[in-house]
């Protein structure tokens, strides 16, 4: 058989390998293969065949013909840690005419390895050593890592003229990213929110990324935020304009024309700019949340009570006319690099609850509670109790929470969601009878008025009301905590309802998603050298396998099938689950997961999950006697918020549509007693 009759990939790199014949070439693969495992996985007992191998590769080395049968009886011989070492095609399997012998699945074999890699962040060298054990055994697969991802090879960086180093993305290749998997279908107009931070690197060096981050409001599903450029230097940007040009141009020709793929075309708008405080400030070019013209939303001048407090609640409101004329010229420090974008400076820049609400007010009020003035300080028995009731609850929490309850003691470690978990959910009950009551009160004021701006289904109907709530907050801690409580996030709390009624509940607006971006961007830097090229070859290579069509989602998923549930018999045809997964929440036969409100408003317990095909029924049991957990500032029970005491005993099937939401289910002082509150936050860890 002539070698030019056989697969490129049979034939060998030199010219002595070229004159072989097919099998000789095969027999070398295969040795070469033996010899690794050998060399390198084999017991110790096994080292009586050495001299075996060493004779088998050199007559393969010197083109002397070894017989098949000889080879496979040494192969059979050869026994791994795994088990016997078996050639993946035996000569009688083969065609006679030399016929490719890669497996028939390589290329799904790569695109399940590039798959495995980008999600599990597998460090390059470790995948081109893998891939060097793979390639004689699947042939069509490279044998270095950046050819397997397409990893690219160069970088579009800039130096910029205020210091650091900068690339550029791109909004279009974001969306294109989105549009080729079909996360655009059914829209004609895509609404671009962005969010840009700072992102430390390294506790031992100053060095830092600062991403412009941009996620598209209105996708068919849930996505996460893609790139559009970063900045990385030893401080934060120290020219912004040159820092944004490029986003400034490419935003304003989006804005002006849309962006076109293919027969599709979408027409683009600015939805807002989430940012913490002191990003806000940079970008609009405005004094800082410390100054005393730091508020964004109003005119209000601060006071100094050791630091700067803002005291006034009914000041004018700043619009995005006056602020273009810098009518109020303390709080501007000039132009803002933003101008040429048109957009509203005062109305495109919301408050954004998670540094405000979560991280500001929530832990200086639980600092004021534990390290604060005595009149408002815990003593150390409370403290300790306080903690206990954390701790007992955390086995209730359901699978939505990432972050189960910790100690009190480690509050200066807590995260946003943690803080976020306890205003909403845990505090109502574990600060009962732990803190004075006129404190208490004012905590519910806080809760309350957040939980309704939180709520999809309330925070409309509701604004003015949770509006009324937070400034009586914010007055009644000026009196409680002092005057020096009243510092800017407090302050902010009395705007936050101005920006629900321009863009809904405040999680359309929060940095949840984006900080959950900045951990993953973080996660892909894996050395101190070449930061960005770093960043850019890893979302390079990310976006390799996240272009594949988004298959329509199901309405329910069932999974753990069991037969040990209560099961009417009219539906004795429909298999028994324990986990069921919804498009908004999960729900389980396990407590934590397994409370419920129906469409009539009843609480329940489920029971079981009984499902065939597309139907899916749910067996609940009701609580018998229900009531309010809170009469102050409202009866709980118009927020769904409930106390109830026994079941009823009585089981009742509901189809999932009925379901209309998830409760968090938590123990109550009273024996046998428990607080219902409604799962109302967005799903962002």
């Amino acid at each position: 058989m002539d070698i030019q009759d056989t697969p490129k990939s049979a034939r060998g790199t030199s010219d002595k390998v070229a004159k072989t014949s097919y099998w000789t070439v095969r027999r070398k693969i295969r040795g070469d293969v033996a010899s690794f495992l050998y060399g390198n996985r084999c017991s110790e007992k096994s080292h009586d065949i050495a001299g075996d191998v060493g004779q088998h590769m050199s007559s393969i080395e010197s083109d002397e013909m070894v017989p098949d049968e000889d080879f496979e009886n040494f192969a059979s011989e050869l026994v791994s840690p795994y088990g016997q070492f078996e050639s993946d095609q035996s000569p009688s399997e083969s065609s006679s005419d030399g016929e490719d012998i890669s497996s028939p699945s390589d290329e799904n074999l790569k695109s399940q390895l590039v798959l495995w890699v980008t999600q599990f962040g597998i460090p390059l060298v470790a995948v081109t050593g893998l891939l060097k054990i793979l390639q004689p055994l699947h042939l069509d697969l490279p044998t270095d890592a950046r050819s397997l991802l397409s990893t690219p090879r160069s970088h579009s960086i800039i130096e910029l003229d205020g210091g650091g180093h900068y690339v550029h993305l791109g909004i279009h290749k974001g969306i294109a990213d989105l549009q080729k998997s079909g996360h655009l279908r059914n829209l004609d107009t895509v609404q671009l929110q962005f969010n840009i931070d700072g992102l430390p690197l390294y506790k031992s060096s100053s060095i830092s990324l600062w991403p412009i981050l941009c996620l598209v409001k209105n996708c068919a599903r849930n996505q996460d935020p893609f790139v559009v450029g970063t900045f990385c230097g030893n401080s934060k940007p120290g020219n912004v304009e040159a820092f944004l040009s490029d986003f400034i141009q490419e935003m304003k020709g989006l804005l002006q024309h849309g962006i076109q793929f293919d027969d599709s075309n979408y027409a683009v708008v600015l939805h807002s700019f989430v940012c913490d405080a002191p990003a806000r400030a940079l970008l609009k070019n405005v004094k800082g949340h410390n100054a005393y013209f730091g508020c964004e939303k109003c005119e209000t001048e601060g006071d100094w009570c050791g630091r700067v407090t803002f005291q006034e609640t009914d000041s004018r409101r700043r619009t995005d006319n006056r602020f273009n004329e810098m009518v109020n010229e303390e709080h501007h420090l000039g132009p803002s690099p933003l101008k040429p974008l048109s957009i509203g400076m005062v109305s495109h820049f919301p408050l954004d609850y998670m540094h405000l609400v979560c991280l500001g007010v929530m832990r200086r009020l639980l600092v004021c509670w534990l390290k604060g003035p005595l009149k408002t300080r815990l003593c150390a028995s409370k403290v300790h109790q306080l903690s206990c009731s954390l701790i007992s609850i955390a086995e209730y929490m359901p699978r939505e929470f990432a972050r189960r309850p910790r100690t009190v003691s480690e509050v200066m470690r807590w995260k946003a969601t943690e803080f976020r978990q306890f205003l909403l959910y845990t505090g109502p009950v574990v600060l009962l009878n732990v803190l004075q009551p006129e404190l208490y009160q004012n905590f519910l004021l806080l809760s309350v008025g957040i939980s309704l701006l939180a709520n999809p289904s309330l925070c409309s109907k509701y604004c003015e009301y949770a509006n009324g709530l937070l400034v009586t907050f914010v007055k009644n801690a000026g009196v409680l905590y002092g005057k020096e409580m009243l510092v800017y996030n407090v302050h902010s709390l009395i705007h936050l309802a101005e920006d629900v009624q321009n863009y809904g509940a405040i999680d359309n607006f929060s940095a949840f998603p984006f900080e959950n971006a900045l951990g993953g961007l973080k996660k892909l830097i894996r050395k101190p050298n070449n930061i960005l090229q770093q960043v850019v070859s890893r979302l390079s290579e990310k976006s390799q396998c996240c272009n594949s069509k988004v298959e329509a989602e199901n309405v329910f998923v069932v999974k753990n099938e069991h037969s040990m549930g209560p099961k009417p018999q009219q539906h004795c045809a429909l298999k028994q689950y324990r986990n069921l997964q919804l498009r908004t929440f999960f729900i389980s036969i396990k407590h934590g997961d397994n409370c419920i409100l129906t469409t009539d408003g009843k609480a329940c317990l489920v029971r079981n999950i009984l499902s065939i095909g597309s139907v899916c029924l749910v067996v609940v049991e009701e609580f018998g006697l229900t009531g309010n957990f809170f009469e102050y500032p409202l009866p709980s029970q118009q927020l769904n918020i409930l106390q109830v005491e026994r079941l009823t005993g009585l089981y009742k099937t509901v189809q999932i549509n009925q379901i209309a939401s998830k409760f968090v289910c938590l123990p109550s002082e009273s024996e046998g007693s428990f607080i219902l509150i409604p799962l109302i936050h967005a799903h962002q860890q």
